[in-house]
């Protein structure tokens, strides 16, 4: 888990079929000693793995991705340019599974998009 290590809930609000948090970035977070050193850029992974732990508050339980049908990686997520960075999450339970979009965002800024299937965690 990245929440309250790698970045912190500044608020959240969290709706039947959606959740919004502004969070802010550990810009001095060890992974950003080799990602980039000097130009510290928010990995994918770690994009991705915030909307998951999102939407797992949104639905109250344990999620792991099951497809990522589209991922966009719009801008750079500097964590000393944007520190505080806007998360949103949508998801519509299907079956066994949640249909998920999530974005990353700051002022007008978007730095990632995805959409896809999250599943309860075995």
């Amino acid at each position: 888990m990245l929440l309250n290590n790698f970045y912190h809930i500044v608020t959240k609000d969290l709706a039947p079929a959606s959740a919004r948090a502004v969070i802010t970035l550990d810009a001095g977070h060890r992974i950003f000693a080799g990602h980039f050193p000097g130009q510290p850029v928010v990995p994918g992974v770690c994009m991705m793995q915030i909307v998951r732990e999102l939407a797992e508050q949104g639905v109250g339980k344990a999620l792991q991705i099951r497809t990522a049908d589209n991922m966009k990686f719009l801008s750079i997520l500097n964590p000393t340019e944007h520190r505080e960075v806007v998360v949103t999450v949508s998801y519509t339970p299907n079956g066994d599974h949640y249909t998920v979009d999530g974005s990353l965002s700051a002022e007008a800024i978007t730095f990632f998009k995805f959409k896809g299937t999250l599943s309860p965690a075995a």
